[in-house]
């Protein structure tokens, strides 16, 4: 009975450790009175943590790791650490990582990017260029300079433009230990007593060896062609690189890239923030990176550019699998955590700054469903004035229509980090993954039939043993194996005795390992079995634009309990034949099964009466600046306590009750709990829409308003 209590009091009031964490766009000139005051209101919302990211707007009298530099960084760590804010240091002036801002080229201009590229005349050769080898047709790969950039922090250093920096060679020892000592270290120096307590982790940014615009190369390290040919290869055959033709060679190529890039790269890094007590935090550069990702203490992923949406339902497209991919291999690896830098740049009809509540709520509902338990919200601007607002928006915090109400959001993503921390889930399919081959449109049947998997990279199949026919790696123990990779992955262990895991090619043959059951076909409801403290859960969501009711049957006994994690209150649910769940889009609700004591200890709410839509009861009174005021007097002959409507609007809509604030809603149909505020009698009930954040900073003219 404790643990109950316990997880629910937990789950209701979450620890500040599960705090969303997110980018702090550091863009403009310090003034510490400023900066104190940001960081306190971050508190306030219930964001205990930033990721301290030096952007472009960054003044040029402010030099990239200066003295002057360090000595802002410092005051911001400082004041953190009052706060008792954690940190999360940022390794580059801005990204991708690897160059510290041009510095290590300055240091030595033979650690600028190089590359292979085809040339097609001698005489066009560079003159530090090296031939690797001359093609049948007379073309010449050569690896020279990329004279790849990276983006800066001062105006005028973005792509394209004349001072953007040199990007360094990640794939060069001697250049990746140039940067560690220019960013690494003189960050230890300057904040050394911050480390392992305030300051948590370095996070790296989908590095790249030829920088950025570096079209026609590509990667190259000195000597590789022996390496290629001692494994088989053929150098002739590299050309295929370049003119997209596949072939046992251009194969090898992109294996031995990789891994010179894992080792020489991601291995410094993560054997520099290990020795110094804190994490390395950050993504690779694609979704569907998998070994790279064995190097982060965090391992991490980055959702972007609305590649993964609400439109398609998040499981059709290639980058549907990284959230998945990077928290299953967090728990495969024993890592406590995972993180996702989200919201970035994930606005709607390419309009910056139209991104909405409601897609807000589905991005952290997709992420945390799928294993995700830190989340790293791209971005907080430190200042929008000028064309910094122009600069990879929105802002998703403090620049945003909803930041007065953030702790909404903030306590949400606490709830789900806490619940994805420290718990296992209830996969019985293991899919089989392999570095960039990582299925996604086969597991689509997966989600839809509430069947849940965990992504198994076949690299850590060395650490998996066969128990009774289940395939075991820590925690978790697999019924089934998924492998649609093909022969080259057929080898998975054997048991002591003899015993094998039961191997599947197809998703159609695990239809009697679903998580629960539906009375109905529910395409759009995920779940994800836990357990945590002893008590075992089921975590739903409605992925789809259209309500979901349905009833569920689970094995396990007890008394049905729905918890509503945005509003984290507890519900008894009837239990006949199954458990009702019904679910609008964009809700979540946790199911435990309760004994009948703990069932009774619990602090349960009362089921919130719906009186119906009272959109067209609304009157408008006024509507200028992006707000529009509608006003309504209601007459309540008694007060239950439990009341609430509902009303159909855009964007944000802000529910007063005789003057206080009773409810707050950020995406349609929007719910209002009024009882606790209601009195009989006459009630004077106004509500405040505030249009899109887009129609503030650029002038988008999106619709606002009662429907």
């Amino acid at each position: 009975m404790g643990n109950m209590i316990r997880l629910i009091e937990e789950i209701k009031h979450p620890s500040e450790e599960f705090t969303p964490i997110p980018f702090w766009f550091f863009n403009d000139v310090p003034d510490e009175e400023r900066i104190a005051a940001q960081l306190r209101d971050y508190v306030e919302k219930g964001v205990n943590g930033i990721v301290l990211h030096p952007r472009i707007g960054v003044p040029e009298s402010l030099p990239y790791l200066s003295e002057a530099y360090f000595e802002v960084v410092r005051f911001i760590v400082k004041t953190a650490a009052e706060l008792k804010m954690k940190v999360v240091l940022y390794d580059e002036g801005m990204y991708p990582s690897g160059s510290a801002h041009g510095l290590v080229v300055a240091a030595n201009p033979d650690y600028a990017s190089k590359g292979i590229r085809l040339v097609e005349r001698e005489s066009e050769i560079p003159a530090e260029g090296e031939i690797i080898t001359q093609f049948a047709e007379g073309n010449y790969l050569v690896y020279c300079f990329t004279h790849g950039t990276i983006r800066g922090i001062h105006f005028g250093e973005d792509d394209g433009e004349a001072g953007a920096p040199a990007s360094a060679d990640i794939l060069n020892p001697a250049a990746v230990e140039e940067f560690i000592h220019l960013t690494h270290d003189r960050y230890y120096e300057a904040l050394r007593e911050y480390f392992g307590n305030t300051v948590i982790a370095f996070f790296t940014d989908e590095p790249c060896a030829l920088g950025r615009n570096a079209r026609g190369f590509r990667e190259w390290v000195s000597g590789m062609e022996q390496e290629l040919v001692a494994a088989g290869g053929r150098p002739e055959e590299l050309e295929g690189l370049f003119t997209g033709e596949q072939n046992t060679t251009t194969e090898l190529y992109h294996k031995l890239i990789k891994k010179h890039l894992r080792e020489i790269f991601y291995a410094a890094l993560s054997r520099w923030c290990e020795q110094h007590g804190i994490a390395l935090m950050g993504h690779p550069e694609a979704s569907d990176d998998v070994e790279e990702e064995l190097y982060f203490h965090i391992p991490g992923q980055d959702l972007i550019m609305r590649r993964v949406s609400p439109e398609t339902g998040g499981i059709s497209e290639f980058d549907s699998v990284q959230a998945k991919l990077a928290a299953d291999i967090a728990r495969h690896l024993g890592r406590r955590r995972n993180a996702n830098e989200c919201f970035g740049v994930c606005f709607r009809n390419q309009i910056p700054w139209y991104f909405t509540g409601a897609d807000m709520k589905w991005y952290i509902d997709w992420l945390g469903l799928r294993g995700v338990n830190l989340y790293v919200p791209h971005a907080f601007y430190y200042s929008v004035a000028g064309k910094r607002k122009e600069e990879r928006p929105p802002d998703v915090g403090p620049n945003n229509i909803w930041w007065k109400h953030y702790r909404r959001f903030s306590d949400y993503m606490k709830r789900l980090s806490y619940l994805m921390t420290d718990s296992v889930n209830g996969a019985r399919v293991a899919v089989l993954c392999d570095n960039n081959r990582v299925p996604y449109a086969e597991v689509a049947a997966l989600y839809e039939q509430q069947i849940e998997f965990n992504y198994l990279p076949v690299t850590l199949l060395a650490q998996c043993c066969v128990k009774g026919g289940r395939l075991s790696i820590g925690e978790y123990q697999y019924d089934v194996v998924l492998n649609v990779l093909g022969a080259p992955y057929q080898q998975l262990p054997v048991g002591e005795d003899g015993s094998q895991v039961v191997v599947v090619n197809a998703p159609e043959a695990l239809l009697q390992l679903r998580t629960v059951k539906t009375a109905q076909s529910c395409p759009n409801l995920r779940v994800s079995k836990l357990r945590k403290l002893d008590t075992d859960m089921y975590l739903f969501s409605n992925e789809g634009e259209q309500e979901i009711s349905t009833c569920v049957e689970v094995p396990e006994a007890g008394t049905p309990i729905l918890v509503d994690l945005w509003r984290a209150k507890c519900y008894k649910a009837q239990r006949q034949e199954g458990i009702p769940i019904c679910l609008a889009p964009r809700e979540t609700v946790l199911l435990i099964l309760a004994d009948a004591t703990e069932a009774e200890a619990m602090e349960l709410a009362q089921a919130q009466e719906l009186s119906g839509d009272w959109t067209n009861r609304f009157t408008l009174q006024e509507k200028a600046e992006n707000q529009a005021i509608y006003t309504y007097t209601h007459y309540a002959e008694t007060v239950l306590g439990t009341e609430s409507f509902q009303v159909r609007g855009e964007e944000m809509v802000e529910c007063y009750c005789n003057g206080t604030l009773a409810d707050v809603s950020f995406w349609g149909p929007h719910r209002f709990e009024i009882g606790t505020v209601l009195r009989k009698g006459e009630n004077e009930l106004k509500l405040v829409v505030t249009g899109n954040a887009a129609n503030i900073y650029c002038e988008a003219e999106i619709a606002y308003g009662l429907a």
